[in-house]
């Protein structure tokens, strides 16, 4: 008697754990962790042009840090101004440093209309003309999907590591029209990332027009 009825409440508890299981994956079903990337700017041709130098440059960047709450691969969002969120499915397809780091070798090699562009931590073969490092501050959009950007950029001569300028830079997008999509955001967030570029080449040209010719 006491198996039967051991086996009729494993039985019952068998079932009821089913039916538990089968109801939470019905009420609950497995959402899909969608991935997104940062891309460089589009091709212009016109502006290569304009910024064409008698002689290739070569640009080194150097480093490239964020803050440790965006080493993540959720994507944030800034709720509030001390209040982050994080996107658990929506995620970067990648390290987002390096994202950055390449789109941004990418951009320069299109403004600066020149291949020669080395990227952390792989150290070019030959002394760069001018290194770059940039630390950011903020990268992240906000409640009404604005994306901002602050952060603190140097540049230096290559032969030699004399620092030519620092600066800061202070960016974001306009306020949308309606709520944006994680695709919309993480869009306008590789557009600023090309507006930081253009700061960036336009500072290097400056630069070289003042150097002596070789």
């Amino acid at each position: 008697m006491e198996r039967l009825f051991s086996g009729l409440g494993r039985g019952i508890l068998l079932l009821v754990a089913g039916w538990l299981l089968s109801g939470c994956l019905g009420v609950n079903p497995v959402t899909p962790t969608q991935f997104y990337i940062l891309n460089p700017m589009d091709h212009d041709p016109g502006l290569v042009q304009k910024t064409q130098t008698p002689f290739p440059l070569s640009v080194e960047i150097a480093s490239l840090r964020l803050p440790q709450y965006l080493e993540k691969p959720q994507i944030i969002t800034r709720s509030h101004q001390n209040r982050l969120e994080i996107a658990e499915y929506h995620q970067w397809g990648g390290n987002l440093r390096k994202n950055m780091i390449r789109v941004l070798a990418q951009n320069m090699s299109q403004l600066l209309a020149t291949p020669d562009i080395a990227m952390a931590p792989f150290r070019p073969l030959t002394t760069p003309d001018f290194r770059i490092d940039v630390e950011v501050m903020q990268f992240e959009s906000d409640a009404q999907g604005q994306v901002h950007f602050s952060a603190q950029w140097r540049l230096s001569r290559g032969k030699d590591g004399k620092l030519l300028t620092t600066r800061m830079v202070n960016l974001k997008s306009p306020l949308p029209d309606t709520q944006p999509d994680f695709d919309r955001i993480v869009f306008v967030m590789g557009e600023l990332l090309g507006d930081f570029s253009h700061t960036i080449a336009k500072e290097i040209l400056d630069q070289s027009a003042k150097a002596p010719s070789p």
